[in-house]
């Protein structure tokens, strides 16, 4: 019963943790640069790939007023960011 308990635990703390990882974004021009700033300090060749791609993309759904696509491409691209 308790190894049960642990796992729908572990469950729900990993598809919670992405929402809540999304939900601190702010999609504005002050977030937008940051996200710029932070992918240009980007070392790994293919995590700066994966984010210079969704750079744009975030920016044209500020652009277009969606919230909601425009915090999930920051996010994209804050996956390509370096662990610290």
């Amino acid at each position: 019963m308790f190894k049960e308990l642990l796992v729908a635990a572990a469950i729900s703390a990993a598809c919670v943790s992405p929402a809540l990882a999304q939900a601190d974004l702010v999609c504005d021009q002050a977030g937008m640069t940051k996200l710029e700033t932070d992918v240009g300090q980007i070392t790994d060749s293919g995590r700066k790939e994966m984010a210079q791609k969704e750079l744009p993309m975030a920016k044209e759904a500020l652009a277009a007023n969606d919230q909601e696509k425009c915090k999930t491409h920051m996010a994209n691209a804050m996956k390509g960011k370096d662990p610290m």
